[in-house]
């Protein structure tokens, strides 16, 4: 995987440098800068080394012609078989590498006139990019359809255009004022969704969104990968289970020692079982497991992670979770840096304590990112599907069973309760609000398409569209790139999508959730694997929120102000939501507040960014997070909230 940045405008080389020093945690292996003679473009990369180590393969790559240039940062499935049938119809790809690849398809498209969103199409894997065409003059941007891997871009100047991987990066390039606008979008999904970023100035591409900068204009479209045929459900089930393997494999090949998570759970056990049985036929090693242990036994599934890497005759690596209110709010401080833009998922936490760890020992990862939401793992998607039946009970009599049945609940039941009390549209948007608080004015951005149709597939569409690109993959990304750490996906591989796909969202919740992955990979787990319930990757937030509130903010008092401030709720109800969060353990209400916390200190790294700006010039700049800490505590950089 690689850093990405680069501007049209002439003169900004010294900019695009300051980018890429800023993204050399994505591509510490070396750097490449390449600008154009005839003035104006500059494409800059950071390498991480995964496939072909060679000179030929150091980024940009130039065509043999020397009319385009890339700039890539990812990998495509199965690339050595495409290079190899290019190569047999005479195109002349000049490495092994994934970008020598997409250089060539997209080098042939456009010298045949073609639209490039067709052929990259055909490409399964996880990337973004960046191509100017000397000849006319045209940068084109594009991210997978998936949104695995993440590209910022913003308009400047006199109709110029810079872009990064990264936000922190793209802000070395141009200034940025954020955008405070963002705040009720964030506090429903717990984080920005696209093209939103945070900051007035700077977009991010949309998964599957291809654009084009000529003359001071943008074009743009999208990447639509090809659907199939529906088969019957015998032939899904096989057909499932050699997509799965064939898209492990895929992912296993490259020229760097390859791990995988071992969560416990189904998705990644049928991503260690597939690659324990890929790396047996090639007469490897299999690769080694890496599964996260909590200290309170009712979280931990590093039991079920041991019984399993003993059935694939694997390597087990046990990283234990952050507890300590320092360590937690490090691994916060630095997962909110590698943003760059407000990320309220208590997770990332953990998933940068998770990174650092496995970094330690392989640069490229396998996980099960994608398998809840293509194959119905989430308890709202039973929600929605037995939504119908719920609304055929009179009105008043489902308010009068309502409290009854939601005490019999699990956690969060009464969240599905309330949710059905309205109607279809009403239960979308309140079982999506990943805090139910609305009466801070949170709200859901949604595609307009997904307004109509069966509410369940509606629920798993959204998913796959919104939360996923924008939540875990998004977290992945940074949490692994912040170390150097490159996170392969096989369950979102085109043909994995597109077989999942074919059956409809109710058919993947017969026999409980993930009827068909359970199916498919159920000759090659232990005996009862499948059947244990799982605990989800699920932080103690409650808890943490206890010790960050006191070590950012001291007293009580003093929390509950610097999170409420500018909102419009009483001060008997902001002490309600402290305490409901913090003492009673309330889900939603810790989520909302942690939200909240995060919300304040993405403020705060605003505030140190410009002080920051201002002690460079000085010579002197302290970004610790002691320093940063330290001077919260001292109120010296608490901002005003402009919510």
């Amino acid at each position: 995987m690689c850093g990405l940045a680069g501007a049209t405008a002439s003169g900004e080389q010294p900019r695009v440098h300051a980018a890429l020093n800023a993204l050399v945690h994505r591509g510490p292996d070396g750097e490449g800068c390449w600008s154009d003679p005839a003035g104006g473009v500059t494409l800059g990369v950071r390498r991480l080394i995964t496939t072909d180590p060679g000179a030929a393969a150091n980024q940009p790559l130039i065509s043999p012609d020397g009319r385009f240039v890339l700039a890539f940062n990812g990998y495509i499935a199965g690339h050595r078989r495409r290079i190899l049938s290019l190569r047999e119809k005479g195109s002349v790809v000049e490495s092994d590498s994934d970008a020598a690849l997409v250089l060539a398809v997209l080098g042939n498209a456009l010298r045949d006139g073609c639209d490039p969103a067709k052929p990259l199409a055909d490409l399964s894997g996880q990337y973004a990019f960046a191509l100017w065409d000397c000849a006319l003059r045209q940068l084109w941007l594009g991210r997978d359809p998936i949104g695995i891997k993440p590209l910022y871009f913003s308009e400047y100047g006199s109709g110029n255009v810079a872009f990064a991987s990264e936000v922190a990066a793209l802000r070395c390039i141009i200034p940025a004022m954020p955008d405070r606008g963002v705040f009720p979008h964030y506090l429903a999904h717990l984080f920005v969704p696209a093209p939103a970023t945070g900051f007035v100035d700077i977009r991010q591409l949309r998964p599957g969104e291809l654009i084009c900068w000529q003359n001071g204009k943008i074009d743009g479209r999208m990447i639509r990968p090809a659907t199939c045929h529906r088969p019957d459900g015998e032939d899904a089930v096989a057909d499932l289970r050699r997509a799965i393997r064939q898209s492990v494999a895929d992912a296993m090949d490259a020229d760097r020692n390859v791990g995988m998570l071992l969560s416990g759970g189904m998705d990644s056990g049928a991503i260690a079982a597939m690659a324990c049985d890929v790396a047996r036929e090639r007469g490897q090693k299999p690769p080694p497991g890496f599964v996260m242990q909590f200290r309170d036994a009712g979280m931990d599934e590093t039991p079920r992670a041991r019984q399993l890497a003993k059935h694939l005759g694997t390597e087990l690596h046990v990283v234990v979770a952050p507890d300590g209110p320092e360590e937690i709010l490090a691994h916060l401080n630095d997962g909110l840096r590698a943003f760059g833009s407000p990320f309220g998922n208590p997770s990332v936490v953990l998933m940068q304590a998770l990174g650092a760890a496995v970094s330690r020992h392989v640069p490229i990862c396998l996980a099960g990112d994608g398998g809840d939401e293509l194959f119905g793992g989430y308890p709202r998607y039973q929600a929605a599907a037995i939504f119908g039946a719920w609304q055929s009970v009179p009105g008043f009599i489902r308010r009068k069973m309502a409290g009854n049945i939601a005490r019999l609940l699990p956690r969060g039941g009464a969240r599905f309760v309330r949710g059905g009390q309205g109607d279809a549209q009403r239960a979308f948007q309140y079982w999506n609000d990943r805090c139910g608080l609305a009466e801070l004015g949170a709200r859901l951005v949604v595609p307009e398409d997904l307004s109509e149709g069966d509410l369940c597939d509606q629920m798993m569409a959204f998913d796959r569209r919104v939360t996923l690109p924008g939540n875990q993959l998004a977290m992945s990304d940074r949490c692994g790139m912040a170390y150097g750490l490159e996170y392969r996906v096989p369950l979102l591989g085109h043909d994995v999508m597109a077989i999942a796909g074919r059956v409809a969202a109710r058919g993947h919740l017969r026999e409980g959730a993930k009827s068909l992955l359970r199916a498919a990979i159920a000759q090659m787990m232990p005996d009862g694997y499948l059947r244990a319930s799982k605990v989800g990757f699920n932080p103690p937030v409650a808890d943490w929120l206890a010790k960050l509130g006191g070590l950012l903010w001291g007293r009580e008092a003093r929390i509950i102000e610097m999170l409420f401030a500018d909102l419009p709720i009483r001060d008997r109800t902001r002490q309600d939501y402290w305490r409901r969060a913090t003492r009673h353990g309330e889900q939603d209400m810790a989520l909302g507040l942690w939200a909240l916390i995060v919300w304040r200190i993405w403020q705060m790294h605003l505030a140190t960014d410009r002080r920051a700006e201002i002690m460079r010039a000085k010579g002197s700049v302290d970004g610790s997070i002691k320093a940063v800490v330290q001077e919260v505590v001292q109120e010296k950089t608490v901002p005003k909230a402009a919510i």
